[in-house]
């Protein structure tokens, strides 16, 4: 019989964080902070504008690649931001996960690694997987704070991605702008 399953699938294992969710179930009144949904229903001013746009058919897809003015908006002030880097183009995404796979699949060969700080989102993983990336992470413990040391010991010729996630998910800690920097110039010597 033919494979149904591409085996690269195989490389896909349960979250952990779904554990927590069928315990969560169990609880009495729990306060749910896994996956950044608000506890509250989004504001009429908000809910008034969205009526609004679709009422001024506004309610089609936008171009793939984003709205015209929003990336031109977003461009000037990350080329403002970051000269040493200036963006040549920006790219709207529907999310997070779709913004980073589309990352990965122009930057990662198959074998090339990629850094992921531990305790990590779970898409980290199973999309540099499925790629045929490489994952290696890197520790945060006991305080979750970003350890540029760490990264610089497990840098080689194949690291081609260092994923720094601040506030991070799941743990919510938040990286200063030295620590940052250290990672930063860590790589820019590795090119």
């Amino acid at each position: 019989m033919k494979e149904v399953i591409a085996r690269r699938m195989s490389l896909i294992d349960s979250s952990g964080i779904r554990k927590v969710f069928e315990l969560g179930a169990k609880l009495e009144n729990p306060v749910n902070l896994s996956i950044g949904q608000p506890d509250f229903d989004a504001f009429d001013s908000l809910k008034e504008s969205a009526i609004k746009a679709i009422k001024e058919g506004k309610n089609r897809y936008t171009l793939t690649q984003g709205i015209p003015e929003l990336c031109s908006a977003i461009l000037n002030k990350y080329r403002k931001m970051y000269p040493k880097y200036p963006p040549e183009k920006v790219i709207i995404t529907s999310g997070v996960s779709g913004g980073l796979f589309l990352a990965l699949l122009v930057l990662v060969n198959k074998g090339d690694e990629v850094l992921i700080p531990d305790p990590y989102f779970v898409m980290y993983k199973h999309l540099t997987n499925l790629i045929g990336g490489r994952v290696k992470f890197y520790d945060t413990y006991p305080d979750f704070k970003l350890h540029p040391e760490r990264i610089k010991d497990l840098i080689t010729d194949r690291t081609k991605v260092i994923i720094i996630n601040s506030p991070n998910n799941p743990t919510g800690a938040v990286y200063s702008a030295d620590e940052i920097k250290e990672v930063v110039e860590i790589a820019e010597k590795k090119e």
